[in-house]
Formats: C-alpha cells, structure tokens, sequence
C-alpha cells in the first residue's frame, strides 16, 4: 500500500499545535532549546492584557484581533519576556486585507519585525531613535543610567519574499533569531536579513494585526531557545 495513503489521514487528524512543533527541521541556523514562552490562546489571561485594538478569543481555540480607528493604531498584544537568541512560532490565518506582524523589542524600542502578507513576507530593522529619546528621558526622570547611542534613525527592509498564501487557512511562521542574521520562513518561502542592531537585548515581543475591517487570527504562539551547537 502506498505510505502516503496511510500518512495523510494520520496528518489531517493532528492539531495544528502538533504539526507546528515538528517543524524544526526547516531551521536554518539552529535547533529548539528550551521552550520559554506558550500561549494557546484558551482564555483571556493577564498577560494578553497590554495593547491596544479589538482581540477576541474564540471557542476557546484561537485569539483574533484588528485595529480600532479610535486607536489609529495597529492592533497589538506585548508580551514581556527576556530573551535573546530564539525561535519564534506561530500560525496564522487571514481575513480580506488583513496582514500580521510579529514585532522585537527591547523595552519601548521595536528593534525588527517581520510582516506577513498573504502576497508578501518582509523583515526589517527598525529605526530606534525616538523610542531611544523617550527611554532616555525615563531613566533622566527616575535617576537611572542613560544609553547612549548613535540610535538609528530610518527603518532598513532587510529582506521581502513575494508568496500567495490562501485566505482562510491556517499557515504557520517560524522567525529565527541568532545573532545578527534574521530569517522568516512561511512554507517554502524564507526572507533572510543580517544587522548588527539585532544582538541588542531582547525584553518583549509582540503580535500585530492590521487592517480595521478584517480580522487576523494567531494561534499557537511559542518561543524557543535557538542553540546553535550542532544536535547528536
């Protein structure tokens, strides 16, 4: 009997949560470590409580959000968690115009995001020096030590990888973190992008969904360590 006949029905019968974490071959410059952050979006807990926009969990089995003009603002939930080098996962699912972003940062800095379109997945560098300023008055304000920099100024696209992803389907991103290299990978589509800036510490992350008429939903959102020592 033909193998693929056997493995298709066992494929369609497993959560998308499984079929996500097998995903770890199609790493380019690390494995998974320790898993450091979970969120299946069951309820709506504390942590899913900073940000702005309009974000739903539904049936217990995904959270959806989309932007509320009154915010003129993306919509977004933070999540604060120290980490460095990482992977980061998550599936996704599009409705109409809406695109999602998956954003780094330290403290109030966006130091890179990925954004994902169902045409078009793109990393870049974010500018920091407003967020910089801000972060500088702070600490000038509570007697804290201040950074110095030369922050960047302008936002540097990194990398943008054309791709045609089916609205209404689930599709599942893996953004891997090492260094100074940055790559995101959708399928068989991957955008790779190199900065300095991106070795800076890592305090929070975030998920974005644009667009005010459609909704885009998460689910499965985990973080890993990224080790880059080679496996037995």
């Amino acid at each position: 009997m033909n193998r693929s006949f056997i493995l298709l029905p066992l494929l369609l019968c497993m959560p998308i949560s499984a079929i996500s974490v097998q995903a770890d071959d199609e790493l380019e410059r690390s494995h998974k470590g320790e898993l450091l952050f979970e969120e299946l979006f069951i309820e709506m807990t504390p942590r899913l409580s900073t940000g702005v926009g309009d974000w739903q969990i539904v049936d217990r089995k995904f959270i959806k959000g989309k932007e509320l003009a009154k915010n003129k603002h993306t919509a977004f939930r933070k999540f604060f968690l120290n980490h460095q080098d990482v992977i980061y996962q998550f599936d996704v699912r599009f409705e109409g115009d809406s695109y999602a972003k998956l954003l780094i940062n330290y403290d109030l800095v966006h130091l890179a995001n990925c954004v994902i379109k169902p045409t078009e997945i793109s990393i870049t560098k974010l500018g920091e020096s407003k967020k910089r300023q801000l972060m500088s008055a702070a600490a000038r304000k509570n007697g804290l030590p201040i950074e110095e920099g030369p922050w960047q100024k302008k936002n540097i696209l990194l990398d943008s990888q054309k791709m045609n992803l089916t609205i209404g389907q689930w599709h599942t991103v893996t953004v891997e973190l090492v260094g100074d290299q940055l790559t995101a990978r959708v399928g068989d589509v991957v955008a790779r992008g190199k900065h300095p800036g991106l070795t800076e510490k890592k305090t929070n992350f975030g998920i974005q969904a644009a667009g005010l008429d459609d909704y885009v939903h998460f689910d499965n959102l985990r973080v890993w360590t990224a080790v880059t020592q080679p496996t037995n």
